[in-house]
């Protein structure tokens, strides 16, 4: 912001938080789940599979979905690949690159023998040879190993940089604002020790997990490290403990920049519940769902939907019912957001209980669905509402609105000046309603729909929003491409 004005030009813009309302009435942010079907697209039915575990991760190019998936057999751990045209059928190709029983049939891309998953990105700065990236924990050593390839299959060992805690899925990405690669991932947090007898009796009673983000220019050298998420008063108070610990903590996350939304960071939460007295060792349920949270400068992240899933558990005898795992970073599919994510019906640890109504234990890869930049909308209810931006310096000469306004309802749009008055040609008596869904809905007003008069210069923009839902808007150049999933 310059001069207290929001330069927004062309970039796609997200209601997920306050920063774009100045002032309301009568409207709320309301947060939105994606659907899932509870449909199983990868299941382990290869001989080299017992389950699917969580450190998995998906990249769409060139009109191809791949997946890279956390494949355990015994003690095995192991990465895996498999890739679908469509996004929902996947064939796991016979590599034959390691050997697996005698045999190298298979789809294993890291042998391990025990290597915790992966977190597969595309370095942009990276030589040919080394543009794909991943990195993952790998045993007995504990060390935090980064491999590199040319095309996601043939990997080789890249560097073991030396970071501390780091036994999650850890998820790098080169962040151009901060002209550095981000690096988020676990640290243990140690609370002060005040009795031996809880410690004695309790696995972890004195410490809990939280998130944590560093910088790097080369990958190697980490640093500028900071707590960006832990378990907070608000949290501790959800139940009581029979420890000093937190009932939940965060086991990782996937954090990402959202695509075509100027400084926007997205994490899908990986939430751990422990806050029941088991009759055996431990604090149950020690299940794991997803919360979402946002930044708008990747350090300070606020969660959404007042802490309530944004990917629950699934219901009792379905593959997803104890453990739900997000994959970093969504797929877009045409005018919808993918989220793949890793479920099981047992709770996290070698002594989680299996879910009964299935009566074994279940794992695979899912698939949920949610509309394009559908996480968060500005919400009008039957009798309307409506708020006023703060003052906005845009590019382009129209504005489009991703919003749902169903069958009967509608979103009027208004201009208003630095003053807060009106601007002549853009008032609400000269907006034509917008109605229907879509996320591309052209705003238009009577003889002027084209807003080039005013780009570069300082406005407000003030919806009215009734029965309705406005997921973001982005002004654009009339003489530039259609945006393209």
């Amino acid at each position: 912001m310059k001069d207290g004005v929001l330069d927004v030009g062309n970039e796609k813009q997200l209601f997920l938080d306050g920063a774009l309302i100045d002032s309301e009435k009568d409207v709320s942010l309301r947060t939105h789940k994606p659907v899932r079907d509870g449909r199983v697209l990868i299941e382990p039915d290869r001989p080299w599979e017992d389950r699917i575990g969580s450190y998995s991760c998906v990249l769409k190019e060139d009109g191809k979905i791949r997946i890279w998936y956390d494949c355990r057999q015994g003690d095995e751990i192991r990465l895996a690949y498999a890739e679908s045209e469509d996004g929902i059928h996947f064939t796991k190709p016979e590599i034959g690159l390691h050997e697996v029983e005698g045999s190298k049939a298979n789809n294993i891309v890291l042998p391990g023998p025990r290597i915790a998953g992966g977190a597969v990105w595309r370095d942009p700065n990276a030589q040919p040879e080394h543009r794909y990236k991943t990195q993952t924990k790998v045993y007995p050593s504990g060390e935090l190993h980064m491999h590199s390839s040319p095309d996601g299959i043939h990997w080789k060992h890249y560097a073991t940089p030396d970071i501390g805690d780091k036994d999650t899925q850890s998820v790098i990405f080169w962040d151009p604002h901060h002209s550095c690669y981000l690096l988020y991932t676990r640290k243990w947090v140690q609370m002060e020790e005040r009795s031996e007898e809880i410690s004695r009796q309790w696995h972890n009673a004195y410490r809990y997990r939280t998130v944590r983000r560093l910088e790097s220019q080369d990958l190697r050298c980490w640093e500028n490290e900071r707590i960006v998420m832990e378990p907070d008063e608000i949290d501790r108070a959800v139940h009581d403990m029979p420890t000093p610990r937190p009932p939940v903590d965060f086991y990782g996350a996937g954090v990402f920049p959202y695509e075509g939304a100027d400084r926007t960071y997205l994490m899908f939460l990986q939430t751990f519940w422990h806050w029941v007295k088991w009759d055996k060792e431990g604090l149950g349920p020690s299940s794991i769902d997803v919360q979402l949270a946002a930044s708008r400068d990747g350090k300070k992240f606020h969660r959404l939907g007042n802490r309530r899933p944004f990917m629950e558990l699934g219901p009792e005898g379905r593959f997803d019912s104890r453990f739900v795992w997000a994959m970093p970073r969504p797929v877009r599919m045409g005018d919808e957001l993918w989220i793949y994510y890793v479920g099981l019906n047992r709770e996290h640890g070698p002594s989680g209980d299996l879910d009964p109504v299935a009566g074994r234990q279940l794992s695979g890869i899912g698939r949920a669905v949610l509309r394009l930049d559908g996480f968060v909308s500005v919400s009008g209810d039957y009798g309307g509402g409506w708020f006023t931006t703060p003052p906005l310096r845009f590019e382009g000469n129209r504005l489009e609105i991703n919003a749902d306004a169903g069958g009967g309802g509608s979103l009027e749009v208004e201009l208003l000046d630095m003053k807060g008055d009106p601007i002549r040609g853009f008032t609400r008596e000269e907006s034509i309603p917008v109605t229907y869904n879509s996320v591309r809905l052209p705003v238009q007003w009577d003889g002027q729909p084209d807003l080039g008069s005013l780009a570069g210069s300082a406005v407000r923009i003030r919806f009215f929003v009734t029965n309705a839902d406005l997921y973001a808007f982005q002004f654009r150049d009339s003489t530039a491409p259609g945006d393209v999933g």
